[in-house]
């Protein structure tokens, strides 16, 4: 007979409080051990093991496998009382295959020996102590972070305290954990299992009658909508992956995206009328945060997760306008917003699962990519066309030859764009990024070592050294670029430099002193001083292989230039190349001024006065 008691857990602030409290009552807690665990709740298709009285499980810990036979029921406010059967696998057999005993003979006799089908699965991440009175152990506390899955997908999370009864402790012992849980921390006591939860959990995203009449009659519709209809029907009905895949025909990558977007949108996923617009269904309108909302306690996983959200909105918000092409700032906007989730994640992901960060890493790189491809063309065109107004008329037409190139590498960028917008990996990361920002706890690490010794994780603790650490970055450029023409490579990495340092202030901004706004405009005077020089850069280079090839290098076919005899005759391309150059030459001269304010002794004075207050 087990006996435990269950407590929910209101927030992230108590369950971290709960994590580095010492004692409970008169009682003291050991050292803190950490495991991963990987839960598999079974039953037959007629659910007949939950209809008489139990909850079937597969645990994965390490290289173990346990099938544990839970009876449902059994709660007295937060104290359980449950009968347990346990075995321990080579695998997650059937149970015809588990060795002879009482858990077998019982799944047997509930299942009927029909096959068990996977009805969800418990992601847990459990923080174990145990509970002394002086030397003897009462009792095991179990902190967990819990994820409730789907076929692969996170539909819930929540946050829990257990505290199990070991043998060689007493009733009286464990009732007295429990009051001090209830009066002197305020925790609820959870009368219902994990199992119960995640039950529910899973049963409230189902069809209701009402939808599930209108997902039936859309099977008949074009083929495009009755896939979509058959694979939340047969979803609904609970059937494994493989047989929805079958059943829609489908693959299980379309069976992933659209499960997901019914879970934001439910019937919002098929149109008002029966042939829908091309492109991919709009996301629901969403009222975009005013700011990230970070606290100086917040700990530096959920201060990530808030940044990457806040960006992440501003990404999608700005998608409509980019994939339209009428305004060239939605794109450069959109853009931003990917930059600055990448930059996020330099700041904030020691503190995250590199599994679960490195999919999403992949898609801010592709989708900045391609982005860029054509912002950088849109940004080329603009100071060529500045250029072109100052002229006078009878000198325009100098460019129209490089004009017609670069505008068949900007429709041929955006082209590709678009085409990876409207794809299957865009939506796919869209999907993995809003599991991310909007589940509590996913792909957090430990906030203690492998040894058990704490790991500062405070946003107070952490952002002093994020700071300074970025000013190191940008200072150490020092020695090579105050000289005389100073490598335009150098310069390039330390203006990359500077935005990682102005990122990482502005990521912190709520939370930091007024001193940060002045910070972030010496930083935004040097990116936009190099910026500038590398913009002239990359714009002479691409006139320079005009002049010589008649278009430039490294094109988005990735086909080498044609082999030309003798050079492009093109005065109007050359005399805007002069130009060009010359900008280099007077950015170059006017840089050392800008460079010393960075250096300055007011730019460490207002750096210290900035973080002073965490």
């Amino acid at each position: 007979m087990e006996i435990e008691a269950k407590f929910g857990i209101p927030d992230e602030q108590t369950w971290r409080r709960l994590l580095e409290t010492t004692s409970l009552a008169r009682f003291s807690l050991g050292p803190i051990s950490l495991a991963e665990l990987h839960d598999r709740y079974l039953d037959t298709a007629g659910r007949s093991i939950l209809a008489g009285g139990y909850a079937c499980r597969l645990r994965r810990q390490g290289d173990r496998t346990l099938a544990t036979l839970k009876g449902l029921g059994g709660a007295e406010g937060a104290i359980h009382r449950r009968a347990e059967y346990q075995v321990e696998l080579t695998g997650p057999l059937p149970p015809q295959e588990w060795p002879p005993g009482e858990a077998r003979d019982l799944a047997l006799r509930l299942s009927g020996g029909e096959p068990l089908l996977p009805l969800f699965d418990l992601e847990q991440t459990r923080y174990g102590r145990l509970v002394y009175d002086r030397d003897r152990p009462v009792a095991e506390l179990a902190l967990d972070r819990v994820r409730i899955c789907r076929e692969g997908s996170g539909i819930a999370t929540c946050l829990e305290l257990e505290v199990e009864l070991l043998p060689d402790g007493r009733q009286e012992e464990l009732a007295c954990v429990v009051q001090e849980l209830r009066e002197g921390w305020g925790l609820v006591p959870e009368s219902r299992s994990k199992f119960e939860r995640g039950l529910a959990a899973v049963q409230a995203g189902r069809l209701t009658a009402e939808e599930r009449a209108v997902v039936e009659r859309l099977t008949g519709e074009r083929p495009a909508i009755a896939r979509r209809a058959r694979l939340l029907l047969a979803w609904d009905e609970g059937l494994p992956r493989t047989e929805i895949c079958r059943r829609a025909g489908l693959s299980p990558r379309r069976v992933r995206y659209w499960l997901s977007a019914f879970r934001r949108q439910r019937l919002g996923i098929f149109p008002s009328h029966p042939v829908p617009p091309p492109g991919p269904t709009p996301a629901p309108t969403v009222e975009l945060l005013k700011r990230p909302g970070l606290t100086p306690d917040d700990p530096m996983d959920e201060a990530g997760r808030k940044i990457v959200r806040f960006h992440f909105q501003r990404m999608l918000s700005h998608e409509p306008g980019t994939r339209l092409g009428e305004e060239i700032e939605a794109l450069h906007d959109m853009r931003v917003a990917t930059r600055r989730m990448r930059a996020a994640f330099r700041v904030f992901g020691n503190y995250f699962d590199p599994q679960i960060t490195a999919p999403l890493l992949k898609g801010l790189r592709r989708t900045g990519r391609l982005l860029g491809a054509v912002r950088d063309l849109d940004v080329f065109r603009a100071r060529v066309q500045a250029y072109l107004a100052a002229l006078p008329e009878a000198e325009r037409g100098g460019l129209d030859g490089f004009l017609a190139v670069l505008e068949e590498q900007r429709n041929a960028a955006r082209q590709a764009m678009l085409a990876y917008l409207d794809g299957p990996r865009y939506a796919r990361f869209k999907e993995r990024m809003a599991e991310f920002v909007e589940t509590e706890g996913l792909g957090s690490r430990p906030i203690t070592s492998a040894e058990g010794e704490p790991r500062p994780y405070r946003v107070r603790h952490v952002a002093p050294i994020a700071i300074y650490e970025r000013l190191a970055d940008v200072r150490a450029y020092d020695e090579w670029v105050s000289v005389p023409n100073p490598s335009l490579t150098r310069l390039h990495a330390l203006r990359i430099a500077g935005k990682r340092l102005r990122y990482t202030i502005e990521f912190f901004g709520e939370v930091l002193g007024p001193e940060s706004r002045i910070l972030i405009s010496e930083v935004v005077a040097l990116q936009d001083h190099l910026g500038a020089l590398q913009d002239a850069v990359v714009a002479s280079g691409l006139l320079r292989d005009f002049l010589v090839w008649g278009r430039w290098g490294g094109d988005l076919t990735g086909q080498p230039p044609p082999d030309r005899a003798a050079p492009v005759v093109a005065p109007g391309v050359a005399a805007y190349l002069a130009v060009r150059q010359a900008e280099i030459q007077q950015l170059l001269s006017t840089f050392p001024p800008v460079w010393q304010r960075m250096m300055a002794p007011e730019f460490s004075r207002l750096t210290a006065a900035m973080v002073s207050g965490l």
